[in-house]
């Protein structure tokens, strides 16, 4: 789920219509059913899609191949689950780690567990969770608004961004973080700053993030430039775009890296069921082939957009246009030309 298998181009584009991929639209318990989604995970080496299916407290798995869209269900406790991110350690069973907002912590299931395990300390209204490439485990605790760092070799717990229990739009603050990524080349962290309604990125062991998408000063807005409570992201490690679940615009931002505003790559067409549009949208994954992934929490679906096009960007063909729009060469040309009239 992390952009490895396939360069994607910053000017790829993916089918606009979505394709049901888990649930059926409909809220039940069945195992083709799903109630309110909050955030899914793909394992490429086995071509599987994770789905925290929130409401029925519990976590399902799905074929990448949509040959079914029957769920099993691989954790089911009287738990509320929020973001969930799932290891390579096993191509069988591999471990699933997640936010679990009802019980205030991390938990970690392991191949043949029946229970969750604890890792960390107290994270209180846990909301988002993610790995480095070193196993340390990082949580989003949105209720004391700064994120966690839970180290498996020493079993402590530090606090890598944000203040608690102090929220704010400053560059060192945060306020009711969500869904967050480490960059693995970088050990950079992002955080999808839910009511500052930004994107905060904090380079490793700095003490404030610096804006990637959103408005720095942490105000609301359904234009280019702004983002209206971002919920979820990731992050293509080689190019360092950052693609944004706008919750509140339903719709998916692409912001490349350096950029003031965004692009809708997916949504926009306003809240609704129809294949073009989503009903709050809460995260997303991208498979090994670049097709994306948005699980639509009202919905009760996970939805899949075909990568269709993959090509490079085009540098737009700006010299012979300037060149005739230039006054220097048109007055080059209006003398020549009058030089071979006189001549004749």
């Amino acid at each position: 789920s992390c952009l490895l298998s396939i360069n994607i181009s910053p000017c790829a584009k993916w089918n606009t219509a979505g394709i049901t991929i888990a649930g059926n639209g409909s809220l039940g318990i069945g195992a083709n059913q799903l109630n309110y989604p909050q955030g899914i995970f793909i394992h490429d080496k086995i071509k599987r899609l994770y789905v925290s299916d929130t409401m029925n407290h519990r976590i399902q798995v799905f074929p990448l191949d949509q040959s079914t869209r029957t769920g099993l269900t691989v954790v089911s406790e009287l738990k509320t689950y929020y973001k969930i991110y799932v290891d390579d350690d096993d191509d069988v069973f591999p471990t699933i780690y997640a936010a679990v907002n009802s019980d205030n912590g991390v938990e970690k299931w392991t191949k043949g567990a029946t229970n969750g395990v604890r890792v960390g300390s107290h994270c209180l209204s846990c909301t988002g969770v993610w790995l480095d490439k070193d196993k340390n485990v990082y949580m989003s605790e949105e209720k004391r608004h700064c994120i966690l760092k839970w180290s498996p070799l020493t079993n402590t717990t530090t606090i890598v961004a944000g203040e608690s229990r102090v929220s704010g739009p400053y560059a060192d603050e945060l306020n009711q973080p969500q869904g967050i990524f480490v960059d693995k080349t970088t050990s950079a962290l992002y955080i999808a700053d839910l009511l500052n309604h930004r994107i905060q990125k904090w380079p490793k062991n700095a003490l404030e993030g610096v804006t990637v998408a959103g408005s720095s000063d942490g105000k609301p807005g359904s234009d280019n430039a702004s983002l209206d409570r971002p919920y979820g992201l990731r992050v293509d490690e080689e190019t360092k775009i950052v693609y944004v679940v706008d919750l509140m615009n339903n719709r998916i931002q692409r912001w490349k890296h350096g950029e003031t505003e965004g692009d809708t790559i997916a949504g926009g067409n306003g809240e609704g069921n129809k294949s073009n549009q989503f009903h709050h949208p809460t995260d997303l994954a991208f498979d090994s082939d670049g097709n994306l992934y948005v699980s639509d929490a009202w919905n009760h679906r996970v939805q899949f957009f075909a990568l269709i096009d993959n090509r490079p960007c085009q540098a737009p063909s700006t010299a012979s246009s300037s060149m005739h729009k230039s006054p220097i060469v048109l007055s080059l040309v209006f003398i020549i030309t009058w030089i071979i009239m006189k001549l004749l």
